[in-house]
């Protein structure tokens, strides 16, 4: 099932690329804006991710982050539950991000102050997320994002196999592959090796980097850009083997979705690329 998240589109947008895709992941967004896109595609809507109704600017400027807070973080999640059940009684999965190893200033900007906490102390804050979450029976709901830092550290949480795996025992995992990238890059390892076979995935987003970054090096990237977010396909080196391990992952995952923004015309072409994952 491949399908195109709604975050960064129009209505009147999806409905032109609406046949290029199966269906539909909610993104973040406001709740009058995401009340409108299930208004209109209903039963095409199939995931929901990270925060799809906020109404405050409290909302807006929360960074669901477990692995630091997961008190909050839980109590974030049933609140944005509670109120997309409201509007869209029928979904699959909830893909929250897992967040980093340590505080930052707000969702658009990833770079850590102060204390990095240990990769022991994220899977506890993790577990912790995860206990809060089946207490309030939403646990079956949800799934956990691998995300990327913003130094040469990379200090995020679920960066490489081995913490992926030890997440894992508490909650399943969505895969981001353009988060994945980013983090192969600051750890001079190669996506196409790396080994995701025990994973107990639920979801795969595809994300690309922008076309200025061609090979896996961090001097193409700068941090002080979203140089994953929401880019069209471009045949970069990086991008092609993001797409290779996303054709291997369609026999491991039923959903992979695309985080795609462009121009009609850009979106159209890229999607016209990527059919092979259908």
């Amino acid at each position: 099932m491949l399908l195109i998240s709604t975050a960064k589109h129009s209505v009147q947008e999806l409905k032109q690329i609406e046949g290029y895709v199966d269906g539909f992941e909610l993104g973040i967004g406001l709740e009058e804006k995401n009340r409108a896109m299930c208004e209109e595609f209903g039963e095409k809507i199939f995931t929901i991710h990270n925060l799809p109704a906020m109404r405050t600017d409290y909302d807006k400027n929360f960074m669901m982050n477990p692995a630091v807070n997961p008190q909050d973080s839980a109590r974030m999640v049933k609140k944005m539950i509670e109120r997309v059940n409201s509007f869209l009684p029928h979904w699959k999965l909830y893909g929250v991000h897992g967040g980093l190893r340590g505080k930052i200033k707000g969702p658009n900007d990833f770079v850590i102050r102060g204390r990095t906490l240990s990769i022991q102390e994220c899977i506890r804050n993790i577990s912790r997320f995860s206990s809060i979450l089946k207490k309030e029976n939403h646990l079956s709901q949800v799934a956990l994002e691998n995300i990327y830092g913003a130094d040469a550290k990379s200090p995020a949480i679920g960066m490489n196999e081995t913490e992926l795996n030890e997440i894992a025992k508490h909650i399943e995992i969505l895969l981001d592959l353009g988060h994945m990238a980013v983090n192969c890059a600051y750890q001079n390892t190669n996506l196409n090796q790396m080994n995701f076979n025990n994973l107990p995935l639920k979801e795969v987003h595809l994300s690309f980097l922008r076309p200025e970054i061609k090979k896996y090096t961090p001097k193409y990237l700068d941090k002080n850009l979203m140089y994953w977010d929401h880019y069209p396909y471009t045949e970069t080196e990086v991008n092609q083997q993001i797409l290779e391990v996303a054709q291997k992952m369609k026999k491991r995952t039923e959903i992979i979705t695309i985080e795609l923004t462009g121009t009609p015309e850009e979106i159209k072409s890229s999607l016209e690329q990527l059919q092979i994952l259908r």
